[in-house]
């Protein structure tokens, strides 16, 4: 009976191990893109931060940049006509709204982001960012002595508990294999 449940076990193990080699989900990647197809999309930047301009999204900054790869782009704002741009790889250009929808057209291309709300530059959101941590709780510092005696103490808290823990259960073990393995002979 023990043979055939280590059997079981190393069958199991087996499978187990098999069914990990085995990949659950075929991935394909996107094709990348030809250098004879378009390509185009529109950011802001705010500091050393870009934010795509994407439907239904936020961005910060006044100057919209734009990369293309197109020979002819031509940029729709608001359903309308704003420019046509002929071989150029980045364009830019300011604009004040703070809700915009655009459209970038070239061929068979298109790029839409609709919904854009365009706030103003950097100095509005981390004007933002330092008024609210001016609103939080003063932070208290631990100094650099407490901390390292505070490190020991857990560290050596948790070896100790680990070597309790570790003997407790080997002492079990070993008490478990002795009283079902082994026997004792009471002589008078």
């Amino acid at each position: 009976m023990r043979r055939n449940k280590i059997g079981c076990v190393i069958g199991l193990l087996a499978v187990l191990a098999s069914l990990s080699l085995i990949p659950l989900v075929q991935a394909q990647a996107q094709p990348p893109i030809r250098q004879d197809e378009c390509m185009a999309y529109a950011f802001t930047r705010s500091g050393d931060h870009g934010f795509l301009l994407e439907n239904n999204s936020f961005a910060y900054g006044t100057t919209i940049f734009i990369r293309t790869n197109c020979e002819e782009l031509q940029l729709k704002i608001d359903g309308e006509k704003y420019s046509t741009y002929r071989n150029q790889t980045e364009i830019a250009f300011n604009f004040e709204s703070p809700m915009i929808n655009m459209t970038l057209e070239s061929g068979n291309f298109s790029y839409y982001a609709e919904n854009v709300s365009i706030f103003q530059d950097r100095f509005t959101w981390s004007d933002n960012y330092i008024q609210y941590m001016d609103e939080q709780p003063t932070m208290t510092f631990i100094e650099l002595g407490a901390l390292t005696f505070q490190e020991n103490v857990v560290s050596v808290a948790s070896i100790v508990m680990v070597w309790f823990l570790s003997v407790n259960i080997y002492w079990a073990l070993i008490n478990h294999y002795l009283d079902r393995n082994l026997f004792e002979e009471v002589v008078e």
